[in-house]
């Protein structure tokens, strides 16, 4: 199948999440104006909130960009959300930052079964960043009724693959992730996870600690070792596109909350989910 994708990149991979925990889930709004102008890439030429809407509308896979610990890029995402879901009535919203493992999760909080305090404390618990800078796009998506998605990989799996590589799966393991995991082909995007799994940057430590590896002690110089943490990468991506990829196949407009880090380029869980 053939899977048309938009990708809206707003930031760099996040920083290390080390924000202190929200005293109260505060709300807040979106603040991007109707009118204000927006920069269409690669040209950089402005384009209008409708003709990026017009955009949006075509695609079978709208992924956001963000830096995990800006509120700032959760209220544009909550925006873009609202510009979806006004012309397309079949969006729903897919998460890295949920495993397919704990779609119950999502499901439950949806309903109303779980309380949004009790949500909170196990996004917090599981994903490391506050619900409070994440909650105006589980507003839009309520207040819409949309579908949300767990996509990612299950995170035992994803560090199994990080300090073991592929091949070093047992059997059990291996079943739970996708039948066929390949890395990028844009070079571009294959050069920025190789900076990503082997520098010190704040990408690469915030990466390095989801994998359950000591930033300071990694030898970044060990090919093996970034060979497995690549291989990583490639699970993150590739399970998130074929998640993706399913519920456009149903006939969802899928609109992809993830990391910068994962749709750099049209590549990414873009390119997995085409």
């Amino acid at each position: 199948m053939k899977t048309s994708a938009l990708a809206i990149a707003t930031a760099l991979l996040g920083s290390t999440p080390t924000m202190p925990p929200a005293p109260d889930i505060v709300g807040m709004r979106p603040v991007v104006s109707a009118a204000a102008p927006i920069v269409a890439a690669p040209a950089g030429n402005l384009i209008s909130r409708d003709e990026l809407g017009a955009a949006m509308k075509s695609a079978g896979l709208v992924a956001v960009g963000e830096k995990h610990d800006s509120p700032d890029h959760h209220l544009v995402q909550a925006e873009m959300l609202a510009l979806l879901a006004e012309r397309v009535p079949a969006a729903a919203v897919g998460f890295e930052m949920v495993s397919y493992e704990d779609q119950l999760k999502l499901d439950d909080f949806a309903s109303g079964k779980t309380s949004e305090t009790d949500f909170a404390a196990w996004w917090r618990k599981t994903w490391g960043f506050d619900y409070a800078i994440y909650k105006p796009i589980f507003d839009e998506a309520r207040r819409r009724k949309l579908p949300l998605y767990a996509l990612n990989a299950p995170m035992d799996l994803v560090r199994a693959v990080g300090k073991r590589g592929i091949a070093g799966l047992s059997p059990a393991e291996r079943a739970r992730l996708p039948a066929v995991i390949e890395e990028s082909s844009d070079p571009r995007y294959r050069e920025f996870v190789l900076q990503s799994v082997s520098s010190h940057s704040v990408q690469a430590q915030f990466i390095l600690q989801r994998l359950g590896i000591d930033p300071m002690s990694a030898a970044a110089s060990d090919p093996e070792a970034i060979k497995r943490r690549i291989q990583a990468m490639a699970v993150w991506n590739e399970t998130m596109g074929e998640q993706a990829a399913r519920r456009v196949a149903a006939g969802r407009t899928l609109f992809l909350v993830a990391g910068q880090g994962h749709v750099l380029y049209t590549a990414g869980v873009p390119e997995s989910a085409r």
